[in-house]
């Protein structure tokens, strides 16, 4: 029998999609999570990352949260974290250094570069939703998380910035805002993903992990235990849809059910086609989509001189990474070992082995780890706020 329910252990986290809206809430129950409801609901207001329509948006969350009221015997929800994938974000590495006068670092010294990162992280039409530091770097050389009172002439902060453009992030707050409920924190797919799909082994022996979603394609890659970078490429597997649709001339949707029956990336021996479906010809058109995904990470590999040279090699996650046999293309591509994102790190009942919520769990372990309860919505009001949130993300980094 659960203990008694209270606000302060319940976390309400919702994973914004480009056709759906899912919602999870979460309850801690001592060292356990509970799973107290869950709920999905189409989003047909949600085109290409645009909202058409504001009042059908509200009137969606408003639905989810009535189901929540309903389940859980009362309104025990005022904050919620979400979570969000965007072909449009931008994601940049800042670096800014400063001397060190005295002989070691200080907490000041730390304040002044965090400062700094804030205030220069921002660009026009774009909102920064969450700084990420990387590292802090003593003397040009060693790589630090923590700094402070270590002797050097030169310290700098190393941080990955994230923006959501400008009108989708305002559309997204005031939907909430007009049901009553405050953002704490917006969390971009790639870093909730990490929480759930990889390990520090992965991280430290090299290793990309790419999510593959409806519209877009993150990865990041991790070297030494550091992420070298995130990025995004704005195709998924909503494209391959639309390849099929245009290549064997049929409507959309029916190409789609196709894709969802047929689809394979590689034909392998000893599979037969006992339908009229010409499987090779559909396979030729899925194949050169996801080809172009993968090529286009490749070629960053071979930028950056990593291209075959990463011992963990390719991890697939999201609900593109599906498609059958695609680890073979991966490996024919990138010539690395591939795996599938299937086995999580967190086991809480169903939700760990349903694919639709994996971006649900990563949220919901990351919110635990890093977001301040007490912030009020997602945008960082103060320089002592960002300061705060980048020392507790470096002190618990590893």
């Amino acid at each position: 029998m659960y203990g008694r329910i209270s606000m302060r252990d319940i976390k309400a986290v919702f994973d914004i999609g480009n056709d759906t809206i899912k919602a999870v809430v979460f309850w801690k129950d001592n060292d356990k999570d509970v799973i107290l409801a869950k709920q999905m609901e189409p989003a047909i207001w949600l085109k290409k990352w645009k909202i058409l329509d504001a009042e059908a948006f509200t009137t969606t969350i408003n639905k989810i949260i009535e189901h929540f009221i309903k389940k859980l015997w009362g309104d025990f929800i005022e904050e919620v974290v979400v979570w969000v994938s965007h072909p449009e974000m931008l994601v940049h590495r800042i670096v800014e250094g400063k001397r060190i006068m005295q002989e070691e670092v200080w907490n000041e010294d730390v304040e002044h570069l965090s400062r700094i990162v804030a205030e220069i992280s921002s660009k026009n039409n774009f909102e920064t939703i969450k700084i990420v530091p990387v590292c802090w770097i003593i003397d040009e050389e060693k790589r630090e998380k923590d700094p402070v009172w270590l002797k050097c002439k030169k310290l700098e902060l190393m941080a990955d910035v994230f923006l959501l453009p400008k009108n989708f992030y305002t559309g997204l707050v005031d939907a909430f805002d007009k049901v009553g409920l405050t953002i704490t924190d917006i969390i971009p797919n790639i870093i909730a993903a990490t929480e759930v799909a990889i390990d520090y082994d992965h991280k430290d022996l090299w290793t990309v992990l790419v999510d593959i979603w409806k519209n877009q394609t993150s990865y990041v890659i991790y070297e030494d235990g550091y992420p070298l970078g995130y990025w995004t490429i704005p195709m998924g597997w909503e494209n391959v849809t639309k390849d099929i649709s245009i290549g064997m001339q049929i409507d959309i949707k029916e190409a789609e059910d196709i894709k969802k029956t047929h689809w394979m990336a590689m034909i392998t021996e000893g599979i037969t086609n006992d339908s009229e479906m010409d499987l090779v010809f559909l396979t030729e058109i899925i194949n050169a989509r996801y080809e172009e995904i993968f090529n286009k990470i490749n070629q960053h590999l071979a930028r950056i001189e990593r291209d075959w040279r990463l011992p963990w090699g390719i991890l697939l996650i999201g609900w593109g990474s599906k498609m059958q046999n695609l680890d073979y293309l991966s490996k024919n591509v990138f010539k690395l070992a591939t795996f599938y994102g299937k086995d999580l790190l967190v086991d809480v009942w169903d939700l760990s082995l349903n694919i639709q919520f994996v971006n649900l769990l990563g949220i919901y372990y990351w919110s635990n780890k890093y977001v301040d309860g007490s912030s009020r919505g997602p945008r960082m009001v103060s320089v002592w706020k960002i300061w705060k949130k980048i020392w507790w993300w470096l002190k618990d980094l590893f």
